[in-house]
């Protein structure tokens, strides 16, 4: 799934590895998953509200999160993160009785919330290098097919020097490694669709790999298996349409 989950603890602690770094996360903290990432999680009893949202809903209101994966932060002396939690906490209590329609409503009230609680410290550059960075992010995922897309092709679309577009995607380890890994997890995606397994080569090419090895090895890497080896497209197609992920999804949950 391409969302974001966030967990607000308020009771228990667990520790939480991405691959790079390693937080411990406690009451009064929260954590986020970029739920296209990998993750290792050991935890005690533990007691969060939790809210999961859409990657591209999100964008829409200017939130760029990925970064964060696998980082714990303080919301109970944050107001506006300690706003989001009472609000969540609300939503939790009485979501059994909202309608459809009224989830939609408050799944978008929702993501503005969010998107307050990553919002960039005050000041115009800092606000300027924000809006920048969604502005590529959304040039990359419209032309993730293209062979030619790459840092070069960045910089002369968006006037940017080197240092500058590194500084953007620092958290993800450089704007090359963001391309390969979007690349990647829609591969996956299309892997795994509902309705049958494409062709491996159709795929590659799809994703702006200029040959099937050099996909099927990065893939393999990324994921570890073969492209060919998914084998989940036929499996998820009898699932039927209840089962895709909703726009958003709340609850309280008490895990051992």
């Amino acid at each position: 799934m391409d969302h974001i989950l966030l967990q607000f603890y308020t009771v228990g602690q667990s520790r939480v590895a991405n691959g790079r770094r390693a937080a411990a996360v406690k009451p009064w903290q929260l954590v986020v998953f970029d739920m296209a990432q990998p993750v290792v999680t050991e935890a005690e009893a533990v007691c969060a509200t939790n809210i999961m949202l859409p990657r591209a809903l999100l964008a829409e209101h200017g939130a760029t999160i990925e970064g964060l994966h696998g980082q714990s932060l303080d919301y109970g002396g944050t107001p506006v993160r300690r706003l989001f939690h009472t609000f969540l906490s609300g939503l939790a209590a009485c979501a059994g009785g909202l309608s459809a329609h009224e989830a939609h409503h408050l799944a978008r009230s929702a993501a503005h919330l969010c998107s307050a609680c990553f919002q960039p410290e005050e000041g115009a550059a800092r606000a300027a290098d924000q809006l920048t960075g969604i502005a590529i992010r959304r040039f990359i995922e419209a032309e993730l097919g293209s062979e030619a897309l790459d840092a070069q092709a960045i910089l002369a679309r968006f006037g940017l020097s080197r240092s500058k577009l590194y500084r953007l995607f620092e958290a993800e380890g450089g704007v090359a490694a963001y391309i390969r890994e979007r690349r990647l997890l829609r591969a996956m995606r299309l892997l795994t669709a509902p309705g049958g397994t494409p062709r491996v080569s159709s795929v590659a090419y799809a994703t702006g790999f200029s040959s099937q090895s050099a996909f099927s090895r990065a893939f393999s890497r990324r994921f570890g298996v073969l492209p060919r080896e998914t084998g989940l497209g036929e499996a998820l197609s009898g699932m039927g349409r209840e089962a895709q992920p909703p726009l958003f999804s709340w609850m309280k949950t008490l895990a051992a």
